[in-house]
């Protein structure tokens, strides 16, 4: 990226600026002029404009929040969208105007002052896209400024959900089905806004691209409805919902949940006993590299993002439990010859009980009194967000689900459980890409995936 600095007319202002080229994955470079209130384009912007090309959807209308230089709007325009372009900085409004105009797309982009939080301010209908690079700097207690209050605006986050969450209000009452949300947000450490609160709230998610600069980690995250607002079959009584599912079609994001369930199925022949309240539900589930991504591995990245969502840990291969290791849930992975993809189980209970004489947990000991269709909405946005086929995203990886899965099982292992294999104890080292235990006793190493051969053991009083 070259950069000139300059002190000289800007629009009707003579103020500081500066110009710089920008270009991305082949496209450009463009020439653009930066004033010196305006946030220019860097490390972020260049992540979340990677994440733009990583994208594969058929262009529409799509909207930029705060567009600073209008870098990103210009990379949106080139790629066929239409773009509504908007920043708060009257400053960086005359800049994208000019670097627009520089560039060859203002037919395509359209560059108004205001947005989000901004009276009035509304998302254009049929919008198919919208991006943004979020205002990552902590809000101060005091409410002092760190900037100059023009900047202040455009940079620093605010509480209570960020301003991630204001943009959520605003997405859903714009009731697009088909909508995609780019933001580009801070992971570590958390900031005000985070992709959390997007999944409890019903959102799928799935990080695009990532970077780590120094103590902090950025990702541009990729927001959607689970099946791009196709709803889930839910029926008030069945046998099994494994069984069941069997009959839902077998394109798109398909998911049957039944708010009775007389004869769930367990792990091997054992019976998965549940009351009305708790989740009882089947995915099924297309892989578009069923070669490269193995059944062992699926079930172990669902318990863990299952348990993210909900609070609670996992215990390999397929169990939910809590922290005294009580079985609070579990998930369970089948497919035929004769099907295409596969099924994903997964039985929640929603309080502690007993059953057959031992005392079980439920997700009103992690997440307080909340109803089963918050929490199955929840559960459906995290299993899209590391399955789901949606066209135009990239689908999550192998690795990445294997990244996934241990870092569920490490939760466990941080706070004290350790298994025992054939009688004996053991450490575990990791796991394979097939989703099998790797564990290592008195110096070998072997990779389990016989439950049936493994014990687990957690600590007392944690």
């Amino acid at each position: 990226m070259r950069e000139v600095e300059n002190s000289g007319p800007f629009g009707d202002s003579i103020i500081p600026h500066r110009t710089l080229d920008f270009s991305v994955c082949g496209l450009g470079p463009w020439s653009l002029v930066v004033p010196a209130t305006v946030y220019p384009p860097r490390e972020d912007t260049r992540i979340l404009a990677d994440a733009i090309m990583a994208l594969d959807l058929e262009p529409s209308t799509a909207v930029e929040v705060g567009c600073g230089s209008g870098a990103l709007s210009i990379l949106l325009a080139e790629n066929g969208w239409d773009v509504f372009a908007f920043d708060v900085n009257p400053y960086a409004v005359a800049a994208s105007r000019s670097n627009v105009d520089e560039s060859g797309h203002s037919n395509r982009v359209t560059v108004n002052e205001g947005g989000v939080g901004e009276p009035g301010w509304k998302i254009p209908k049929r919008t198919g896209l919208i991006v943004w690079n979020l205002p990552y700097l902590n809000p101060l207690d005091d409410g002092a400024l760190q900037l100059e209050p023009i900047e202040e605006a455009s940079m620093t986050d605010i509480p209570n959900g960020g301003w991630s969450a204001e943009l959520m209000s605003h997405v859903c009452d714009c009731n697009e089905d088909g909508l995609i949300v780019l933001l580009l947000m801070r992971s570590d450490p958390k900031s005000p806004s985070n992709k959390e609160d997007w999944m409890r709230e019903g959102w799928s998610s799935r990080v695009i691209k990532s970077l780590r600069m120094g103590d902090e980690k950025i990702e541009a995250v990729a927001f959607w409805r689970p099946g791009l607002g196709l709803s889930p079959v839910i029926v008030d009584e069945c046998n099994s919902t494994m069984t069941e599912s069997q009959s839902l079609p077998e394109d798109g994001w398909q998911r049957i949940r039944s708010r009775r369930q007389y004869s769930g199925r367990g792990r091997g022949e054992s019976k998965w006993e549940s009351r009305e309240g708790d989740i009882t539900a089947t995915w099924r589930v297309v892989v578009e590299d069923e070669g490269g991504v193995f059944p062992g591995l699926i079930q172990t990245s669902v318990g863990a993002a299952v348990a993210n969502i909900i609070g609670c840990r996992t215990k390999w291969p397929n169990d939910l439990i809590d922290k005294q290791g009580m079985k609070l849930g579990g998930i369970m992975v089948e497919s035929s010859s004769n099907e295409l993809g596969i099924r994903v189980g997964v039985g929640i209970n929603s309080s502690p009980r007993m059953i057959s004489e031992d005392r079980v947990s439920g997700w009103s000991e992690t997440l307080g009194p909340v109803s089963a269709d918050i929490v199955f909405g929840s559960v459906d946005s995290s299993i899209s967000g590391i399955l789901e086929v949606v066209p135009g995203l990239p689908s999550v990886s192998s690795e990445a689900l294997l990244d996934l899965s241990w870092r569920g099982i490490s939760s466990s292992l941080s706070e004290g459980a350790f298994p025992s294999f054939s009688g004996n104890e053991a450490r575990v080292v990791g796991l394979d890409i097939g989703g099998g235990l790797i564990l290592e006793r008195e110096g070998d190493v072997s990779i389990v995936t016989d439950l049936d051969t493994v014990e687990w053991f957690f600590p007392t009083g944690s």
